[in-house]
This record gives C-alpha cells, structure tokens and sequence, in this order.
C-alpha cells in the first residue's frame, strides 16, 4: 500500500511541479508582447545579388513601411529608437531612463496598460506630440510616486506632458530593460527631436521592428515572410539567418512547451514505474493470502460457490488495498500541493503547484489500471483452484 500511495503522489507532484513551471514561462512571455518578433539588422553571412558576405544590414523606417504594407502574415508591426542618455527633469528630481520612440501599435503587441491616464493615439504620433507615458518605477522617482497625469517632464530641455502611468510589471525576459523603469513617446516625436545618434545620422534610422503574426500557428511562416521582403529590399539572402536578428516570442514558447512537456513525461514516468513496483508488491500479498486461504476457498466451492463469485472476492479485496493506498496517495499529493501554494515565491519563476484536470485524470486512470492488474491475476488463481485438491491442501 505504501508503494501504491508514493507512486500516486510522486505522479501528483511531479506532474503539477512542471505545470507550475510551464505556466510561469507562459505568463512572462505573455507579458513581453502577444506573440511578438523583435527584429534588428545584422550581418550578412552568405553573397547575394552582386554583394559579398560580411555587409552590415541596418534598419530603416520605410523597413517599418514596406513590412506593414507587403506582409500578409503579419496583423501589427511598430518601429522602435531607443535611447538611453536622455536626461528627464521635474521640479522634485532627474534621472536618466530607457526612453523609446513608438507608434501606438506597439503598446498593444507588448501588453502595455495604463494604470493611471491614457497611452499614446495615433494623433500622438501624427502630430509629433509632446507627451510621454512613464512606468511605475520613473513616477516614482520623478513625482515621489504621486499621480502625475497632466504633469510636465522635460527631456533634453523639451517639455513633454504625461498622459499615462504604466502598473509595475515584472518582466522575466527582456531586451531593452523592464517596462516600468522606462518613458514611451510617440515615435514622430522621437523622429523629430531625439533620433539615435550610436545608429547614425539619418533620422530614417531605427534600433529595432516589432511585429506580431496573424495566428499563433503561423509564428514560423510569418518569420520566413518578413526575411522575404526585407531580403528583396536590402539585397540579402532571405535564408540568410544572422542578416537579420529575430527574437520569436512564439518559437520560444512552443520550445518552452516541448522542454516542459519532456520534463513532466520523464518525471511522471518515474512516478508511474514507482505504481507499478507497488502493484507488483499486491500482486505478491494477494498470492500470499490466497495461499494462506485455500482451505477456505475449497469449503466455499464445495457448497456451491461459483468461479465468478471466488474471483470477485479476491479482485475487489485487491482492488480495495489498490484504491485506498492511491486515494491515501492522491489526498496527500493535493495537500502537499496546497501547502506549497500557500509559501512565498517568485511568480515569474514558479506558477506554484498546479493540478490540472489532465494530471487528475492520469493519475486516477494509472491507479484504476494499476488496480485492476493487480487484481485479476491472484483472483484467477483462486478462482481456478479445483475445492477437493483445495481440501486435501488443508489436510496436508
């Protein structure tokens, strides 16, 4: 009972501790953006078109352009300059934070909400407006964390007015730091006063595109696209992998998803060979007992009882040791899992210990086979006996 009752909860824990796992790689790269490609320019590998390897490739706004108006695999895509020597100034404090250029799209593929105000318009970003929208962390240290809606903010010298202020959003994985240390504009703005200089001199240049595809499913030919027509436009070669940088959101989550699969399967199986050991072990005392019993079995034959009756005697007599060890098992796993849950831990790392109905009903379905195998066989055993060599058994 004991082997029975380790391998239920060892399944139970195994399985809910890589839920748990899965779940918080889930959420971190939800907040990140929804499905999202984060593209840069790179370095030619391979000849193309009359140029030799080794060229440079470096992003420009009409790249943002040409994807936007050719890719009909991608639903939103934004420019992005970033910079990060922009001094912001408020009559109680400075500082010098991520400041990135963008246009309103790009708030929504990165889940950007606004806890206090409103996030950049397309009337922002048209107009080359003077607003900004600041994470929790900037407010905090510019305004002292008060409410700072319709506030002004110089950066450079130029007053920006704040129309938004983000929540704190914890991010695991990131490229240009965390959300809420950083000042979003609207990216006409950031065209018109403060183009990057480490890029270039052209106004025309930007740091990074962000697209999302139509469908989830269609993360890898959405890839492929934009290498496509950014390839015909730069003159490189569209298999060329290091022309172009792409981190793939939803290419990750599907290796996240494999990885984590993998890992639940083996640990589950660990779990499951543990159940097995154990159903070995009933096996063993069920034979034991019918053994010990046979001169019972040989009486209760001699008076009438049938082979069905013998055999459902001793199959649920195994199947009741079977299924109060495994329930003994399951309560347990739900406790243990309950008081993990209970303890502090970081929600980007571990979701915590998840029972979902899938774990529920393969470990109940592992004990309901364990039970029944280990059941059948000492039961046909007995079941076969013949009651005068069961007697004589006895008298031996």
């Amino acid at each position: 009972m004991f082997g029975i009752g380790w391998g239920v909860l060892s399944i139970v824990l195994m399985t809910s501790a890589g839920e748990g796992f899965k779940k918080a790689q889930h959420e971190s790269l939800k907040l990140l953006g929804k499905d999202i490609l984060i593209i840069w320019g790179g370095r030619t590998s391979l000849q193309a078109k009359g140029f030799q390897a080794g060229r440079g490739i470096r992003l420009v706004y009409s790249d943002y352009e040409a994807i936007r108006d050719k890719a009909t695999l991608i639903s939103h895509v934004s420019p992005e300059i970033i910079r990060g020597d922009l001094v912001a100034k408020t009559s109680l404090n400075y500082g010098t934070f991520s400041t990135r250029g963008v246009v309103p799209e790009y708030q929504w593929m990165r889940t950007i909400t606004a806890k206090y105000g409103r996030l950049i318009n397309p009337a922002d970003d048209s107009d080359a407006r003077l607003v900004c929208v600041i994470g929790s962390d900037v407010n905090k240290q510019l305004f002292n964390g008060a409410i700072s809606v319709g506030e002004t903010v110089t950066l450079n010298g130029h007053p920006f007015t704040v129309i938004g202020i983000l929540p704190h959003k914890e991010l695991n994985n990131t490229y240009q730091g965390q959300d809420h240390s950083a000042i979003f504009i609207p990216y006409g703005t950031m065209r018109r006063l403060f183009s990057n200089p480490y890029l270039g001199t052209s106004p025309e240049l930007i740091n990074n595109l962000i697209a999302t595809p139509t469908k989830h499913e269609f993360w890898a030919e959405a890839e492929r696209e934009v290498r496509k027509i950014l390839g015909k436009k730069k003159n490189f070669d569209p298999d060329d992998d290091d022309a172009l940088g792409i981190w793939n959101t939803a290419k990750q989550v599907e290796m996240m998803d494999i990885m984590m699969s993998s890992m639940q399967w083996f640990l589950g199986t660990v779990g499951l060979v543990t159940l097995l050991l154990g159903a070995v072990g009933v096996i063993n005392i069920m034979l034991v007992s019918v053994r010990e019993r046979t001169v019972e079995i040989g009486i209760r034959k001699s008076i009438g009882a049938r082979q069905r009756d013998i055999l459902m005697q001793f199959f649920l007599e195994s199947l009741a040791i079977t299924m109060t060890a495994g329930g003994i098992g399951l309560l347990l796993g739900w406790a243990i899992c309950e008081a993990i849950n209970q303890l502090p831990r970081e929600e980007m790392v571990f979701a915590g210990m998840i029972i979902s109905p899938e774990i529920a009903a393969i470990a109940c379905g592992s004990l309901v086979l364990i039970g029944l195998g280990a059941g059948i066989y000492p039961a046909y055993i007995a079941a076969q006996m013949d009651p005068i060599e069961a007697l004589r058994f006895e008298a031996g």
